[in-house]
C-alpha cells in the first residue's frame, strides 16, 4: 500500500502533468512569449501560484514541455533498435514524421520556436542538450546506414528534411488527416532513400 509521502509525489507528479498539457497546447497556438502564466493555469485548472511552484517563469516551463516530447522521441527510436545497432534510416525518419503527425501540438510548438523563439542562456543549454540527446540517435543511424563523411552535418540536414515535409504537409488543405499521414509516411521514406544514396555514392 502507497505511503502518504508516494500518494502526495504522485498527485504532484500529476499536476505538473497537468500543467505540461496545458502549456504544449497554448504553445502550440501561438509563440511562447505570448503566452501567460494565467492561460496556462486557467487551461490546467490549477492556481498561478501551483505552476509558480514548479517553475521559476515561461522559459523553464517550455523546455520541460520540449524535453517530454524529445525524449519520447528517443525512447520509440530506442525501442527500434536491433541489438546493438540502431534501427535502419528509413525506419528513423518514419518514426519521427509519425509522431509529429500524432502529436501535432508539440509540432506546432516546435515550429513557433524555430521561427524566432528566444530562451533565457540557462535555458538554451537545457534545450541543447536534449536536442544533441536526439540527433547523437540520428548520427548513429547515419553511420549504420554506411554513411561516414560529414554524419553530424547529414544529420542535421536530415533533421531539417524531415521537419520540412511537415512544415509543408502538416495542415495540407483538402486532405483528411489519415491521407496527410500517409503522404507525409511516402514522403520521409524518399527522403531516407535519397540519404541512403548518397552513402552508395562515398
Amino acid at each position: 500500500m502507497a505511503g502518504l509521502a508516494e500518494i502526495k509525489q504522485q498527485e504532484r507528479e500529476a499536476r505538473r502533468g497537468l500543467i505540461l498539457v496545458a502549456a504544449q497546447k497554448l504553445f502550440a497556438e501561438k509563440d511562447f512569449k505570448s503566452v501567460t502564466v494565467r492561460e496556462i493555469a486557467r487551461t490546467a485548472g490549477v492556481s498561478i501560484g501551483t505552476i509558480y511552484n514548479y517553475y521559476e517563469n515561461l522559459d523553464e516551463l517550455f523546455v520541460d514541455v520540449f524535453i517530454r516530447g524529445a525524449r519520447e522521441i528517443v525512447e520509440l527510436l530506442d525501442a527500434e533498435t536491433q541489438g546493438d545497432r540502431p534501427c535502419s534510416l528509413a525506419r528513423l525518419c518514419e518514426v519521427y514524421i509519425a509522431y509529429l503527425n500524432e502529436n501535432m501540438t508539440f509540432y506546432q510548438m516546435m515550429s513557433h520556436f524555430m521561427l524566432g523563439g528566444r530562451l533565457s542562456e540557462e535555458a538554451t543549454q537545457r534545450l541543447n542538450r536534449v536536442t544533441r540527446e536526439l540527433l547523437d540517435r540520428v548520427v548513429s543511424t547515419i553511420e549504420a546506414a554506411g554513411i561516414r563523411s560529414e554524419t553530424r552535418l547529414t544529420a542535421q540536414a536530415l533533421f531539417s528534411a524531415l521537419n520540412g515535409i511537415m512544415i509543408s504537409y502538416a495542415t495540407y488543405p483538402g486532405r483528411s488527416l489519415e491521407e496527410i499521414q500517409r503522404h507525409t509516411a511516402r514522403l520521409a521514406r524518399l527522403v531516407a532513400n535519397l540519404f541512403l544514396q548518397q552513402a552508395k555514392s562515398q
